[in-house]
């Protein structure tokens, strides 16, 4: 499997090509275009098993991905049928793409809206922020990725790679993912005069050795941007 991001950072756009068997799980939607060899199988997102008793549990784990982490209810698989078939995919929102190489012992955790599709042994998996994080605005479910194979995840904005020795602190409009031995605490920018006047809100605070990705615009405050400029 090959994988070439083109049009970064501002358009990114994912372009996949897959020998026979080779497969891909994408989120519902972000396929662009694809070679006519690809058979694409659309599921829940979410693991089940076989039988009435695995659909079930496959469609209730959907489900509390979409009411709890923002993501889609449903996941699009390709397979190549023959050798150097190629499926495009691109995010909704304007922004960049990363392919990022798992392997074993590797973990990632994104935001929800950050993923946008990975090779079959990587596993998603829903994980609790705390109860902090319903205080964020940004959803209080992160995705944890580990397994092995390419994760490509996806911004509002181009994405930037900060190596964290310390302390570091990240909006939590800007964040899209962290791994490493990284903890973190929310908390507000100054005082509350501060958080409430200064457009920050609450930020995110690491501290430990490890990687933080962040995009460089906050979908956010688009929308409050775009709120008063609709007609009355």
């Amino acid at each position: 499997m090959e994988i070439e991001i083109e049009s970064k950072p501002s358009y990114g756009m994912a372009v996949v090509t897959m020998n026979s068997g080779e497969r891909m799980v994408a989120e519902a939607g972000a396929m662009v275009a694809m070679s006519k060899e690809l058979h694409v199988e659309t599921g829940f997102n979410g693991a089940g098993g076989g039988g009435l008793l695995g659909w079930l549990k496959a469609a209730v784990t959907a489900l509390l991905r979409r009411m709890f982490a923002g993501e889609s209810m449903f996941v699009n698989r390709f397979q190549a049928n023959a050798d150097g078939q190629q499926v495009m995919l691109a995010p909704d929102m304007v922004g960049d793409v990363e392919n990022i190489p798992m392997s074993e012992g590797r973990v990632i955790t994104v935001q929800a809206t950050s993923f946008l599709a990975a090779g079959p042994k990587v596993v998603v998996e829903m994980v609790w922020g705390g109860f902090q994080m319903l205080f964020s605005g940004e959803g209080a479910f992160f995705l944890r990725c580990s397994g092995t194979g390419p994760l490509l995840i996806n911004s509002y904005g181009a994405i930037e790679k900060v190596e964290v020795d310390g302390s570091y602190v990240v909006d939590t409009g800007h964040l899209v993912g962290f791994e490493g031995d990284l903890t973190w605490r929310l908390k507000k920018v100054g005082s509350w005069k501060s958080t409430l006047l200064s457009g920050e809100g609450l930020v995110m605070e690491f501290s430990g050795t490890g990687t933080v990705w962040l995009q460089t615009r906050n979908l956010k405050a688009l929308v409050s941007w775009i709120i008063p400029q609709l007609p009355k």
